[in-house]
């Protein structure tokens, strides 16, 4: 999914959304591991998104996103 916010845009929907994890930075790539074992993965060069793990638990994570994007507008 396109994101057009900044990674610090990203890291305070991720606080509103209260996920429990870790960030790992893998240079063009930055990756949030919830606790859960879903991963929030971003390029903030291209502004590409995606969520990766358990089928219906990344699906669920999506569309709290999406929403949470739509909401703050980014």
């Amino acid at each position: 999914m396109p994101f057009n916010g900044s990674l610090e845009d990203l890291k305070a929907l991720i606080t509103l959304l209260h996920l429990e994890g870790h960030w790992i930075d893998e240079g063009p790539l930055q990756s949030f591991s919830t606790n859960g074992g879903e991963h929030i993965n971003f390029w903030p060069a291209t502004g590409e998104l995606q969520v990766k793990g358990h089928p219906q638990g990344s699906r669920e994570l999506a569309a709290r996103l999406e929403q949470a994007i739509a909401d703050q507008g980014c």
